[in-house]
């Protein structure tokens, strides 16, 4: 055996290992989203916020990853925290546009700043998209925080139809009439 076989063997399996990568970077990062949604069932946020990041770094194009590090960030309560949460979320809307989770993540974040704005336009995108009352209901509280009645009213029905047992649309749109 020559002292070049050995560093066959290694470059073989480094170049083995690179393509794998490249081949299966989606759904090792999906096993690393699950090591971080064990880590939060466990209560240890700090571990499943690592666990996300790093999911996102194996796969920046997976939304199952930046929406669950964009939600978490989003309810630390800090303005950073937040910031991130809204970069973050912004960046995975860029790959996909239509996804709600991602809006309404986008939107958490920026109730933490007091965007309520650009909060009230996400959870009404969201609510759209994904037909539900819970972002509708949202969209619609937000509109009475910035004194736009027709426009609580509008959401609040929006809610209603998407969810008609969903009790918080239905009594805000009863005060509302």
């Amino acid at each position: 055996m020559t002292a070049l076989a050995p560093v066959r063997r290694a470059s073989c399996a480094a170049i083995s290992i690179a393509i794998a990568a490249l081949l299966f970077h989606g759904p090792l990062a999906a096993s690393v989203v699950t090591r971080g949604d064990d880590a939060l069932r466990g209560g240890d946020l700090a571990t499943a916020l690592r666990s996300y990041r790093k999911a996102l770094m194996l796969d920046p194009s997976s939304a199952i990853a930046a929406d669950r590090l964009a939600f978490h960030l989003a309810l630390v309560h800090s303005p950073v925290a937040a910031a991130s949460a809204i970069a973050i979320a912004s960046d995975a809307l860029r790959l996909h546009p239509r996804d709600s989770s991602l809006l309404a993540d986008r939107g958490f974040g920026e109730l933490q700043l007091r965007a309520w704005r650009a909060a009230r336009a996400d959870f009404t995108r969201a609510g759209s998209l994904g037909n539900d009352a819970r972002y509708d209901y949202l969209a619609a509280r937000l509109a009475l925080r910035l004194a736009d009645l027709a426009g609580a009213r509008s959401a609040a029905a929006r809610a209603e139809h998407d969810d008609p047992a969903f009790v918080p649309a239905r009594s805000l749109l009863a005060s509302l009439r």
